[in-house]
């Protein structure tokens, strides 16, 4: 089982966010939250990823396979990020940088 590694400062982010979206395309996952927040990620491959539905982020973990993003109900989606490090962007709902690695 690999090592999940919390990343602290994207869990902070976005924790407590109700997802309202998620849009899959090649290369590119967006979510986009109730409060019209966004976060992007850019992926290798096409996404394994269990959906989260509507439910809330709790928290926010990386590992050697990629990010975990674990919902409030314990549901978790796997994505495998295309550069780990400088594939996740969130921002708020006025389109400002709230976070990227």
């Amino acid at each position: 089982m690999p090592i999940i590694e919390f990343n602290d400062k994207l869990t902070r982010i976005v924790r407590g966010r109700t997802i309202q979206l998620v849009a899959q395309e090649e290369g590119l996952v967006t979510i986009v939250f109730h409060d019209y927040s966004t976060m992007r990620m850019k992926v290798a491959g096409g996404p394994t990823m269990n959906m989260l539905g509507e439910g809330r982020i709790e928290s926010v973990g990386e590992s050697e396979a990629g990010l975990n993003l674990v919902g409030e109900d314990g549901c978790i989606a796997t994505l495998r990020l295309a550069e780990p490090g400088s594939s996740i962007t969130v921002k708020d709902e006025n389109g400002q940088v709230e976070y990227t690695g």
